[in-house]
């Protein structure tokens, strides 16, 4: 069973190769995920609110600042830029069960590049 690290690590490769439905797989079936005070259940919903992140962040470079991994509790901080927008800074908290994301929270702001 992979681990909490090996879990975030395919997600995050997912994310760069923008594929939502790649980025959903690691979603368990019954996953929670509030992102901005929405809330997305399951890996359908998950899947399409990925698909609208990486459109409005499109060919986005990810960079992940801070990952401090405490057992099956997540916490990220992190950074994009694509041509036309960026996130400065983000967050997110992960909770991982049997090799899946099972909770996630996440704050950030989208701002068009100046």
């Amino acid at each position: 069973m992979p681990t909490t690290e090996q879990v975030l690590a395919s997600h995050e490769a997912a994310l760069g190769e923008q594929n939502a439905e790649k980025v959903s797989t690691h979603y368990a079936k019954d996953a929670v995920v509030v992102v901005n005070g929405d809330t997305y259940r399951g890996p359908k919903e998950i899947a399409e609110m990925y698909a609208r992140l990486l459109n409005d962040l499109p060919d986005a470079t990810w960079r992940t600042d801070v990952a401090v991994i405490h057992e099956d509790l997540a916490y990220v901080e992190w950074a994009c830029e694509s041509g036309r927008s960026k996130v400065e800074f983000g967050t997110d908290t992960f909770i991982v069960t049997n090799g899946f994301i099972t909770r996630q929270t996440a704050s950030f702001s989208i701002v068009l590049n100046q």
